[in-house]
């Protein structure tokens, strides 16, 4: 799989999916990751972008991101900076989402009723939102198939 960070202006990563669709273990080694779970709240997220972008670093947003409007804040900050924005969509079947989740432990088991209401928020996304790059990524074989995403009208 090609660098997904490599761009020749910085990059702002964008994962898209419902829980336990494969997301955070994706971002695993990919260098500077903000994600909500983590940082838990809206102020210090907006932190640590703000010190990424004061940088010109690039770095990964790793949320569900399961509705236009919440990509859309991230897009925006990333275009007024000059950002190359990269969108990962990761196949959300929701039966195998909830088979993953599962298989966690304590607090990193989300409740099922949470994947099913993000499942039923989600809206796929598109580039005319502003991704500069856009993907469809799919777990395989413990790992991922990353590839180019194809809009519904792509061939037409």
């Amino acid at each position: 799989m090609k660098n997904v960070i490599t761009s020749s202006r910085p990059a702002m990563l964008i994962m898209i999916g419902i829980p336990a669709s494969g997301k955070s273990t994706f971002c695993k080694g990919l260098g500077n990751v903000i994600s909500l779970d983590k940082v838990r709240t809206r102020r210090n997220e907006q932190l640590l972008m703000d010190d990424a972008l004061q940088r010109r670093e690039s770095f990964v947003i790793d949320n569900t991101n399961v509705t236009r409007k919440e990509r859309a804040r991230y897009i925006a900050l990333a275009h007024e900076h000059g950002y190359c924005v990269k969108g990962f969509f990761f196949q959300s079947i929701l039966r195998d989402c909830i088979e993953r989740n599962q298989q966690r432990d304590g607090a990193a088991r989300v409740p099922t009723k949470a994947i099913v209401a993000k499942s039923n928020q989600l809206e796929l996304p598109s580039r005319d939102e502003g991704f500069d790059e856009l993907y469809f990524m799919q777990m395989e074989d413990g790992g991922f198939k990353q590839s180019e995403w194809k809009e519904e009208n792509d061939g037409i």
